[in-house]
């Protein structure tokens, strides 16, 4: 298949790569083009702006937690599915991967992976002709590196014309324009990153700016050239109806769905549906109850410690939660899920919010970042998943368990070791973990079938 496409690299974080992935993405928009974002790594704010951008949902291609590098592009091809052309935003450094010691799971892996033309952006205050220097190392590196050209940020055209003619000369590589610093696309961050996009008001205004700038300093033509440019894909097929669960009856998953919670994968719910699972959305915020046909439950992470005080003042809806889940709806709770069903979470104000109390833990928002990283999640004991099963995913938190009883739910791996986490019951996994459910299709058929025998 011939998907046109782009990645968007940079030296490192805070140089522009969104920035420059949504002024490309809105001016292309803009010319009619069906654009299509993704987002290297996992990452769930990103792929919301794109949608604001494109008017398509965003996507994540990540190289680790498919747990076989076909995903990324089965992954890829299907998000391409009636898009035009495709931007990539990278995820930190170029070469920055899941080790220090190699580039597994870095934007370079998975450009090597789609063999998609890299841009490299690059920040140009304070700098004269040295940056030259820093594309000229990109550029060799790693071979082949796939930086076909540069774009430089926070310039005027004065000083650009002095960086473009530096690193064309050292690098014989083109650039293909800039983005000059404008306060008014710069985006509020709080702890998890940048502001959400749903609560952003300013967002849409932005992205206008965003593709008012692009055409008028990037050369947009040539970039669209660049990226119609990359090679064909042999793309491989979805699980598809071979893929189908066979059970009595089809499975309804409640799916919580809001501002508070709003942390799930396309791939995920696309995964489910092809096992034969109906997506039913639900919201805790809004004071819906779990839908009465679901026999499983979803609960993906967000922000319920942003919406603690709304989410704890409807006790007779959280008592409803904790009912449903006692009887046995098979639940898999992540992060803010798993701290909305905890029995409490103390929030950034100091104040202690009752949460549902479906498990016996209490968490706590701190001031410091608790966990990052990728992590290899081996679920302990019999239970939703069957016994033994291994997903891939990550964790990313700046809350805490500060108070846990019962067993754990699964020990998870990651650069700093092995630890158990979270809480288990016959039907409930739940804890800081994010899943990426296709690295494990037969323990989430397990899930589905275990769904499937309630009552």
């Amino acid at each position: 298949m011939e998907y046109p496409r782009l990645v968007v690299a940079a030296p490192r974080s805070g140089e522009g790569k969104t920035t420059l992935s949504l002024a490309l993405m809105a001016a292309l928009t803009r010319r009619h083009q069906r654009v299509q974002g993704f987002k290297v790594g996992p990452d769930y704010i990103d792929p919301a702006y794109y949608a604001l951008a494109s008017g398509r949902a965003g996507r994540n291609v990540d190289a680790w937690m498919g747990a076989d590098a076909s995903e990324v592009m089965r992954s890829f091809c299907r998000g391409m599915q009636g898009a035009d052309i495709a931007v990539v935003e990278g995820v930190m450094g170029y070469y920055d991967g899941k080790n220090s010691d190699n580039q597994e799971a870095s934007t370079w892996h998975v450009a090597d992976l789609l063999q998609s033309p890299t841009v490299l952006v690059v920040d140009g205050q304070r700098s004269g002709g040295s940056l030259a220097a820093v594309v000229w190392g990109f550029q060799h590196l790693v071979e082949p590196s796939h930086i076909a050209g540069v774009v430089i940020n926070h310039v005027n055209e004065r000083h650009y014309r002095l960086l473009q003619e530096a690193i064309g000369r050292a690098t014989g590589l083109p650039c293909y324009g800039y983005l000059p610093f404008d306060a008014t696309v710069s985006v509020s961050e709080r702890a998890l990153g940048i502001l959400p996009a749903g609560e952003n008001p300013g967002a849409k205004a932005m992205m206008a700016r965003l593709a008012a700038l692009a055409e008028s300093t990037l050369d947009i033509p040539a970039l669209v050239a660049l990226a119609h440019g990359a090679p064909p894909l042999e793309c491989r097929p979805a699980l598809g109806a071979a893929g189908k669960l066979q059970t009595h009856r089809r499975v309804t998953i409640a799916v919580a769905q809001d501002q508070a919670f709003n942390f799930y994968y396309p791939q995920n719910f696309e995964l489910l549906a092809d096992l034969g699972a109906d997506i039913v959305p639900f919201s805790p915020l809004a004071g819906e109850e779990i839908p009465g046909e679901a026999q499983a439950l979803y609960l993906g992470g967000g922000f319920p410690e942003i919406y603690a005080q709304a989410l704890s003042a409807q006790q007779g809806l959280l008592s409803n939660y904790r009912r449903r889940i006692l009887q046995g709806i098979a639940t898999l709770a992540e992060c803010g899920g798993y701290m909305f069903l905890a029995e409490s979470l103390r929030g950034t104000d100091g104040r202690v919010y009752p949460m549902v109390g479906a498990i016996p833990h209490a968490t706590e928002m701190c001031n410091t970042l608790q966990a990052v990283g990728y992590r290899t999640i081996s679920l302990l004991g019999p239970g939703l998943f069957g016994d033994g099963s291994l997903f891939r995913g990550h964790e990313f938190h700046y809350s805490r368990t500060s108070r846990q009883q019962g067993p754990a739910a699964y020990s998870l791996e990651g650069r700093r070791g092995t630890a158990d986490s979270g809480y288990r019951s016959e039907r409930l996994v739940a804890g800081y973990a994010h899943f990426y459910l296709p690295s494990n299709v037969t323990a989430v058929s397990d899930w589905l079938r275990a769904a499937s025998s309630c009552s």
